[in-house]
């Protein structure tokens, strides 16, 4: 009799054991899962302020510096913080004065709100100019902002490390790819044409080739 009770408190011992460890996994379970929701619902809804240079295609030789918001979500109050020399209308080529620091602008001023996919474009300067003032040197910026909370009051912040540099723009092509342009002056050339032809300043001459 008392072996048969030590089987039966040993049974519900394994069982109540049992029990313990499945609740705690299925516990580990649904706070991993929503863990893992909260990180995908903040990847939709966190915004991301970089800065970062790039060619401008209509007008040759110009390097422009972007500001840009690549996350989803709204980012407001943001700042930045720049080198206390930070080159700005660095226009110019080999023989360039270093030059001047910048004094205005969104970088300095901050920027109340940058929607998704929202830009501010600064005419940085040219190579030649640029590379007086930053030379061979890689700067950071740094990018401070915040959002709203996610199901709380307040905002977070977040920031982003930008590096810059204008040595890996040396030997790039800096040619003129505004064929809006062009094509807009091959426009005007043919009206012109046809205006001083119609006037008859100038007469039309159309030449006919026969196939053989």
């Amino acid at each position: 009799m008392v072996s048969e009770n030590v089987e039966l408190i040993s049974q519900v011992s394994w069982v109540e054991s049992g029990i313990f460890w499945t609740s705690f996994v299925l516990a580990i379970i649904t706070v991993t899962a929503t863990f893992f929701n909260y990180l995908l619902l903040r990847t939709q809804k966190d915004p991301e302020v970089i800065v970062y240079a790039t060619p401008d295609d209509r007008r040759p030789s110009i390097i422009n510096l972007v500001i840009e918001n690549i996350g989803p979500g709204l980012a407001k109050n943001v700042t930045f913080k720049i080198p206390d020399y930070f080159p700005a209308d660095a226009f110019g080529f080999d023989n360039s004065e270093k030059p001047k620091s910048m004094t205005k602008g969104p970088l300095l001023r901050g920027i109340p709100s940058l929607g998704p996919g929202a830009k501010r474009i600064l005419t940085w300067g040219q190579y030649g100019g640029l590379q007086k003032g930053l030379g061979d040197d890689t700067v950071s910026v740094i990018c401070t902002y915040s959002r709203d909370r996610i199901g709380l009051p307040g905002q977070k912040k977040l920031t982003t490390v930008c590096s810059l540099d204008i040595q890996s723009f040396e030997a790039t092509d800096a040619s003129d790819n505004n064929w809006d342009k062009k094509s807009a002056n091959e426009l005007e050339k043919i009206a012109k044409a046809l205006s001083q032809s119609a006037t008859g300043s100038k007469p039309l001459k159309i030449f006919l080739k026969e196939d053989n």
